[in-house]
């Protein structure tokens, strides 16, 4: 288990819903917490409204992989907003090494979802994603892609 360590961040102005290509039904994310170069922070708390909530357990850790791609998303959709520009549709290409300490966030848990950027390559990036809530904790690396012509991409014919 790798330590977050602590950084200083910049607080986001935008509510999260301006900052994801998402609708607001697939919007896990509840606030955009802070950024930096490199990084950002989402939080999220688990409620029995939550998609994919289930009543005596909570939500399943391997939601956490989609509060982290949306972190992402919200890193990059950051990053949009400063530089004046639409926000992009990524994808979530993989994920390597997914652990938790928990098969379940609990009921009632705030999380507080952090990415980092570790590798970007063009369209492609790997972000190191780490969920930590008050007595679970969730990693992992996914690589993202961002197609530069989205809907070249989408609307390619496929033999």
């Amino acid at each position: 288990m790798e330590e977050v360590v602590p950084q200083a961040g910049r607080h986001i102005p935008w509510p999260v819903d301006m900052l994801l290509p998402h609708a607001r039904t697939m919007l896990l994310l509840d606030r955009a917490r802070c950024y930096g170069d490199g990084w950002a922070e989402a939080e999220v708390r688990i409620a029995e409204d939550s998609l994919f909530y289930e009543i005596g357990r909570g939500v399943p850790s391997w939601v956490g992989i989609e509060y982290m791609a949306q972190t992402v998303a919200m890193y990059d959709g950051i990053r949009s907003q400063l530089e004046r520009k639409p926000i992009s549709l990524g994808l979530l290409v993989g994920t390597r090494r997914f652990t938790a300490s928990s098969p379940w966030f609990p009921l009632g848990d705030l999380l507080t979802v952090r990415v980092e950027q570790e590798l970007l390559d063009g369209p492609a990036g790997v972000f190191h994603c780490r969920i930590e809530g008050h007595s679970v904790w969730a990693e992992c690396r996914l690589n993202v892609f961002v197609p530069s012509d989205r809907k070249a991409f989408f609307e390619e014919d496929l033999p």
